[in-house]
């Protein structure tokens, strides 16, 4: 099982250390009980986030600390 929290830097990056070098996308459930997609690479996280709202929100965490929030109905 993998636990991701966004607000964990030094976590994220321990995760692309750990898992980065695995081809398998994680499946979840987040708090609001939307299904979680979770990909791990050795430069990002990827997060995609089917809404209750229909939308799917795509976040992308960068080994240098960016981020990238995105949309797709």
């Amino acid at each position: 099982m993998i636990h991701f929290d966004p607000s964990d830097f030094n976590g994220i990056l321990k995760l692309m250390d750990e898992y980065g070098d695995r081809k398998t996308m994680y499946p979840g459930t987040n708090e609001n009980g939307e299904a979680v997609y979770i990909s791990i690479f050795p430069d990002r996280i990827v997060v995609d986030t089917h809404q209750i709202n229909d939308w799917t929100r795509r976040n992308i965490y960068h080994r240098d600390g960016t981020r990238e929030e995105l949309y797709e109905k």
